[in-house]
Formats: C-alpha cells, sequence, structure tokens
C-alpha cells in the first residue's frame, strides 16, 4: 500500500509538468543570441523568430547577449529555466570555444539539449575597394610582405578566425587578428577601410557587397556558393581550405522531451518554408534541419574535428 502511495503522490508530482508541457507555449520565448546585433547569427534568429512566431501564436524575442567568444549568451541560457521559454541560437564556437577553452563554465554535452541545426553557412574572405588589395593575389603579397596584413573577424575563437589561421599557414601569410564582438562591427572596419581584409559569413556583409564597399575574394568551402558563383573557391586557388559557421537552436538541460518534440517540429517546418529557404539561400545560409539527435552528433564531430585542428597547427587565442 505505501508503495502505491508513493507512485501516486510521484504521479501527481509530474502533473504540473505534464501540464506546462500541453500548454507549451503560454508566453513569449527568448531566443538568445550570443552575438552582437546585425551579425549572421543574428540575421538567420531573426527571420526564424519572425516566422516561428507566427506558428506558434507566440512572440519570439531576440536577445543579443554578446562577449566571450559566445559564452556570455551562453551561460545565460544554461542558467535559464528549463522550461522552453529561453532558448539559444547556438553557433560554432559550440564546437571550437571547448579547443581554447579549459574552464568554461559549462558543458554543451551536459548543461544544453539540442533542438534542431538551422544552417550551415561557408566563410568568405572580403576586402576593402578602398584599400589596396583588389585581388586575391595582391592579398598574397601583402600577407608575405615585411609589415604582413591585418583581418578582421566576428571575434576570437569564432569559426571565420579559425579559417583565416588555417588559410595563414597554408600559403605561409603573416596575417594579423583584429577581433571585433560581432560581424556587424567586422563588416563596418573593412567596409571603411580599417581593416584591409576580413574573414566573414555573406550575410552581414552582403549590403556593403552590394553597395561595393567591400569585394569578396575567395571562399572556404569545396564548392561555390549559389549566392555568389563568381567567387572561387580557396581550393581552385591552390589552398584547399574548407570551413564554415553553423547556427542552430537549444535549450537549457532539463527542458521536457514533449517540448522539444514541439520545437523541433516547428522550427524544421519554418526552415522548410519557401520564403525562408530563398531568403537563407541568398544570403549565403544552407538550410539544414533534421532531429535533435543527427543536431548533437553534429555538435560532437565538430568539437572533436576542431579540437584536432587546433591542437596540430598550435592555434591560440589571441594568436
Amino acid at each position: 500500500m505505501r508503495h502505491l502511495d508513493k507512485l501516486l503522490i510521484a504521479a501527481v508530482g509530474l502533473l504540473p509538468c505534464l501540464a506546462s508541457a500541453a500548454d507549451y507555449p503560454a508566453r513569449p520565448i527568448h531566443l538568445v543570441v550570443p552575438y552582437a546585433a546585425g551579425g549572421g547569427t543574428d540575421t538567420a534568429a531573426r527571420i526564424l523568430a519572425k516566422k516561428l512566431t507566427i506558428r506558434i501564436g507566440q512572440p519570439v524575442i531576440v536577445e543579443n547577449k554578446a562577449g566571450a567568444a559566445t559564452q556570455i549568451g551562453t551561460q545565460y541560457v544554461v542558467r535559464s529555466a528549463a522550461d522552453g521559454y529561453t532558448l539559444l541560437m547556438g553557433t560554432a564556437n559550440l564546437g571550437t570555444n571547448p579547443a581554447f577553452y579549459k574552464h568554461m563554465n559549462y558543458n554543451v554535452q551536459k548543461d544544453l539539449v539540442p533542438i534542431v541545426q538551422v544552417t550551415d553557412v561557408p566563410v568568405y574572405i572580403f576586402a576593402s575597394t578602398q584599400g589596396p588589395i583588389k585581388a586575391f593575389d595582391q592579398l598574397l603579397a601583402a600577407g608575405r610582405s615585411a609589415s604582413g596584413l591585418s583581418y578582421a573577424t566576428a571575434g576570437v575563437g569564432s569559426i571565420p578566425h579559425l579559417t583565416a589561421e588555417l588559410f595563414k599557414r597554408a600559403a605561409h601569410l603573416k596575417l594579423q587578428h583584429v577581433p571585433f564582438k560581432g560581424s556587424s562591427e567586422a563588416v563596418i572596419a573593412v567596409s571603411s577601410n580599417q581593416v584591409p581584409i576580413s574573414f566573414d559569413n555573406l550575410a552581414p556583409a552582403l549590403g556593403q557587397l552590394k553597395g561595393g564597399r567591400i569585394k569578396a575574394l575567395a571562399i572556404a568551402s569545396e564548392h561555390r556558393s549559389e549566392a555568389q558563383p563568381q567567387v572561387p573557391t580557396l581550393a581552385e586557388l591552390g589552398y584547399p581550405v574548407s570551413a564554415s559557421s553553423w547556427w542552430g537552436v537549444l535549450a537549457p538541460k532539463g527542458t521536457s522531451p514533449e517540448i522539444i518534440a514541439r520545437l523541433n517540429r516547428e522550427i524544421n517546418a519554418v526552415v522548410q518554408d519557401p520564403e525562408v529557404r530563398k531568403y537563407f539561400l541568398e544570403q549565403g545560409m544552407h538550410p539544414v534541419g533534421g532531429t535533435p539527435q543527427a543536431f548533437a552528433k553534429h555538435i560532437a564531430d565538430q568539437t572533436t574535428k576542431w579540437q584536432a585542428i587546433v591542437t596540430k597547427a598550435g592555434i591560440k587565442i589571441g594568436g
């Protein structure tokens, strides 16, 4: 009898959780972007939030919490209630930061629950049209000069930063990193010729690219992009460096499986929306989608990949 009483008490204790999952969402959802507003992650998050708001009937509010190579925003989500109302627009830093930071205040595999990968986004090399570098061979010449060449990225340890470091070693260049808090700041620095080149994704640079203030010199991808088919790959130019950023949605550990399943279903529908797909492709973002399990595997694989590359290349934060 006592055993039955315990079971009944446990079942009653579960009722609020079951009810909250069934009623979800009952209030606005906050989607945290761990970069400054205006960057590629922010751009993808905002179109996702707009469409998701329509599907779920509650506002999805984008919050920018930049800093510490995405650790500030990520830690904020990790410490939030596991109720589905605070989500993370996770970036490739989830897979790269462990290679640089040995004492982070969270563990991606233990403290976050993957929901779905949204995009895969290759890295470009951009140059200011106001500067001396007009073509790829001029970039090589400047990078091999005594003074070397400075480059901007959205932050230390970001995929664009690692791409630049890989390229620097492959081409034997002297490149000095100038990190910013986000892509929007990095793009402004290059378009105004404060920094001669940058490594970044297409989306945050598209306005300046169309305005003729910057030029795309190459793309670090196995194939040319549909968005900029005239831009050669680094492999075509003799340097087989391939790397891409990626973005996906995650929740704090302990979030109800029912809520995870609902969000996965709704976000997959958004990713497959023809308007969203068209927008993503035009912005140089390749739509992905899929299961939480597939996203979890992707994060684990990327973590292993970048750990090996960072160790082998001897890349250091600030290097």
